[in-house]
């Protein structure tokens, strides 16, 4: 279904509550329509005849409340399969949720609504009714199909039966007739056979279909709860930030806290992107040119710190000098493969230490992770890739986690040529490795140059930010105004190529490459070449796997993921405006 073609039915007693959501979804979903009821009936009558694909139902509503509501709904077969999204403004206990939910509703959400999570929860919500109403098609052909074969089969046995009489009365006058009906009825014997093989067929195949439909849902609880955890962490925390006695120390925890749920949270996204992309059949190589020490390097300094946290040996032991190790291959998917795999040995190990590293075996490099962790049971072993397997064995609700990094990791190794093999021994750990091609850089790299520890000032100096939303300008005003920059705006492509043209000035240039009428690529190009050696930093929401290379590619010197921090971009900066 295109998410242009939702149909969403939102029922509430408050007219202003239901032109907000109508605006709110309008915006977010352009091409949705949106039908709306002021009562309960009246949203039952328009959810029978319009059959939408989300019903946001207000609780609280006179005459009839929204359970009652939601429990009508979910009584009537014809439009049971809608998911109802609960909104509340009054209750947002524990109770009521229960109860939102033993009445039916697939999702609750208290007001003042979080218009993220609401399109967020609208298109979940979307997906799932598209693939019920799928389902439901599909079975309903099936049963049609037995039925239509079934009384095939019959007719066919009837005609049979009829022609078997009329042989026997025959075979009195003809021998020859019994020979014949013999062969029919040898024919008759395959043919039942074969309907019966094809019967069997479907039943395991109806099997595997519940099968995979179970674990679906159960992933999507999972997920439902995953991004919730962060999400309570993250608008907690900013609530308590408004008190006005909060000390210095508690307003750094929290920061703290707020900072590491947004990580979480990302981590979670970016996961249901990749699978997304995988299942999508998207996912593209985009070879570059890097010194794979460099990139061990990386990885040992950023685990190393967290496995000493768990009192955890954590050793690096690389295949090839530095002269050696300058390889042409897809950075960003390595490295994210050895970071699911090396965040899972840190998870699931709890004494002992983690080994990792690579070797060069004739023309291929290995690359391996090797833990002291709780090991695969045999039970696990045939399942670990699949992307349920973790919400199906238990381990999602006892260690957290999407349960996606493995099934992630194995689509991405064997795109760039390669396969993930394991060893593992329950209770004593398990060593995870694959190997990819190993292909020389052809061009030489020149080393990373020192960071220099004293202050740079950036006096003097101007940029340029080309950036299409007020908070994220905001944001980036804000961090580089404290350092004596002079700041100059666009925030359109068309604007960013106009004051670069009358700003000979500018020294470097912050651009967001997801603009309303230019893309980033080609307003870098036009910049560059203007000024070839004028500095480009990409910014982007985007941060899909390869979208760094693509950037590097159309020019830019750097590139920035969003939510971009300080920290990353003054490094930048003292890298490119010296």
């Amino acid at each position: 279904m295109s998410i242009k073609e939702l149909k969403i039915l939102a029922i509430d007693d408050n007219q202003d509550n239901l032109t907000t959501l109508r605006a709110v979804i309008a915006d977010a979903i352009p091409g949705t329509k949106v039908i709306t009821a002021l009562d309960g009936n009246t949203g039952i009558i328009l959810a029978l005849s319009e059959n939408p694909d989300v019903i946001l139902l207000d609780i609280v509503m006179p005459v009839l409340d929204g359970l009652s509501v939601c429990r009508l709904l979910k009584q009537d077969t014809r439009i049971s399969q809608i998911p109802v999204i609960m909104l509340t403004a009054l209750k947002t206990d524990r109770a009521t949720r229960i109860k939102a939910l033993e009445a039916g509703a697939e999702a609750f959400l208290a007001k003042p609504l979080d218009e993220v999570e609401l399109i967020a929860q609208v298109k979940t919500m979307a997906k799932i009714k598209e693939s019920a109403d799928l389902q439901r098609m599909e079975k309903a052909e099936l049963a049609s199909l037995a039925s239509e074969r079934t009384l095939e089969i019959e007719k066919e046995l009837k005609e049979r039966r009829k022609a078997e009489e009329e042989l026997q009365e025959a075979n009195q006058k003809l021998r020859q007739t019994q020979v014949a009906t013999l062969e029919l009825l040898e024919e008759l014997r395959k043919e039942i056979s074969a309907r019966e093989k094809t019967e069997a067929d479907l039943i395991i195949a109806k099997n595997k279909a519940e099968e995979s439909d179970r674990l679906k849902s159960a992933f999507l609880a999972n997920m439902s709860h995953e991004i919730r955890t962060p999400m309570n962490g993250i608008i907690g925390f900013s609530e308590l930030l408004k008190e006005p006695d909060l000390s210095l120390e508690e307003r750094d925890r929290y920061i703290v806290v707020i900072n590491d749920n947004c990580q979480q949270l990302l981590h979670i996204i970016s996961d249901i992107i990749d699978i997304s992309k995988i299942e999508a059949g998207q996912v593209e190589t985009i070879p570059v040119d890097f010194r794979l020490n460099t990139l061990m390097e990386t990885l040992d300094e950023n685990y190393s710190q967290k496995a000493a946290a768990k009192s955890l040996k954590f050793i690096l032991r690389k295949g090839l000098g530095n002269e050696e190790c300058n390889i042409h291959a897809d950075q960003s998917k390595l490295r994210q493969v050895l970071e699911n795999l090396l965040t899972n040995a840190l998870k699931f190990t709890h004494a002992g230490g983690i080994d990792f590293g690579y070797n060069l075996k004739d023309t291929r490099l290995e690359f391996y992770v090797k833990d002291t962790g709780i090991g695969i049971s045999d039970e696990h072993r045939q399942a670990i890739f699949d992307r349920f397997w973790q919400v199906e064995s238990g381990l999602a609700r006892q260690y957290g986690g999407t349960g996606l990094g493995l099934s992630i990791s194995n689509a991405f190794v064997k795109n760039m040529g390669g396969e993930i093999t394991f060893e593992s021994v329950p209770g004593s750990g398990s060593r995870f490795s694959f190997s990819l091609p190993f292909s020389r850089s052809v061009s030489g790299i020149a080393p990373k140059p020192a960071m220099k520890k004293e202050t740079i000032s950036f006096k003097g100096k101007t940029i340029l930010i080309v950036e299409d939303e007020p908070d994220n300008f905001d944001l980036l005003n804000i961090i580089l105004r404290r350092h004596s920059l002079q700041i100059l705006h666009a925030w359109d492509g068309n604007e960013a190529l106009q004051i670069f043209s009358e700003h000979e000035e500018i020294d470097l240039v912050l651009l967001d490459f997801k603009l309303p009428d230019i893309p980033g690529q080609e307003i870098a190009g036009k910049m560059l070449k203007i000024r070839p050696y004028l500095p480009v930093i990409a910014t982007t929401a985007y941060a899909m796997s390869g979208d760094r290379e693509k950037a590097l590619q159309a020019g830019c010197i750097s590139y920035l993921s969003k939510p971009i921090h300080s920290e990353d971009l003054l490094s930048d900066l003292k890298k490119y405006l010296n």
